[in-house]
C-alpha cells in the first residue's frame, strides 16, 4: 500500500512539474508570436534594424529544409545592419551581405521561415519571422544585389495587404 501510494505521489508531482513547464513555454511562445505579428523591426543604436524572430535554426546544406541541427527559441536574432547580417542561432555571428549566397522564404503552418544561405558555409541560417508581411519587410532592407530566390521575390514584389 505504501509503495502505490508513493508511485501514485510520484506521478502526481511529475504531471504537475509537467504541466507547470507546458504553461510557461506557451506563455513564451505566445509573447513571441504575438511580438512578430506586430511586425515592428527596430533601428538599433549601430544603425542595425533588428528584425523580431520567433526562432532560428542552423541546417545542413543538401539536407532537407525542415531539417536542423541546431535551434534557438530562447533569443534568437536577426539584425540587419548597413554592411551585412547579425543573427544568433547557438553564439552571435556576423556576415557581410557579399557572404549571402541566397535568401529564401518558406512557409508552413505558422511558421514563416527566412532561409539564407552562405557561401561555402556547410550550415544556412532560418528565422522563423512569424508572419509574410514582417518577412517582406525584412526582404527589403537586404541590398538589391543579395540573390533572392523566386518565392522571395515574389513575396517581396506582392502587394502589400
Amino acid at each position: 500500500m505504501t509503495q502505490t501510494l508513493g508511485i501514485v505521489l510520484m506521478v502526481v508531482v511529475q504531471l504537475s512539474i509537467l504541466g507547470a513547464t507546458g504553461y510557461f513555454i506557451y506563455r513564451f511562445a505566445k509573447a513571441r508570436y504575438a511580438r512578430a505579428a506586430a511586425g515592428v523591426i527596430e533601428t538599433a543604436a549601430d544603425g542595425g534594424r533588428s528584425v523580431p524572430v520567433i526562432a532560428a535554426f542552423s541546417g545542413v546544406r543538401g539536407l532537407p529544409w525542415w531539417f536542423a541541427v541546431a535551434s534557438n527559441n530562447t533569443n534568437p536574432a536577426l539584425v540587419i545592419l548597413p554592411t551585412g547580417l547579425r543573427y544568433r542561432v547557438i553564439r552571435l555571428h556576423e556576415r557581410p551581405f557579399s557572404a549571402i549566397e541566397q535568401v529564401d522564404v518558406r512557409t508552413a503552418w505558422k511558421t514563416v521561415n527566412l532561409e539564407i544561405r552562405f557561401r561555402g558555409a556547410a550550415l544556412t541560417l532560418a528565422a522563423n519571422v512569424g508572419t509574410t508581411d514582417l518577412a517582406r519587410q525584412a526582404l527589403a532592407l537586404l541590398p538589391a544585389d543579395v540573390p533572392l530566390t523566386d518565392r522571395a521575390r515574389s513575396l517581396l514584389n506582392a502587394p502589400t495587404s
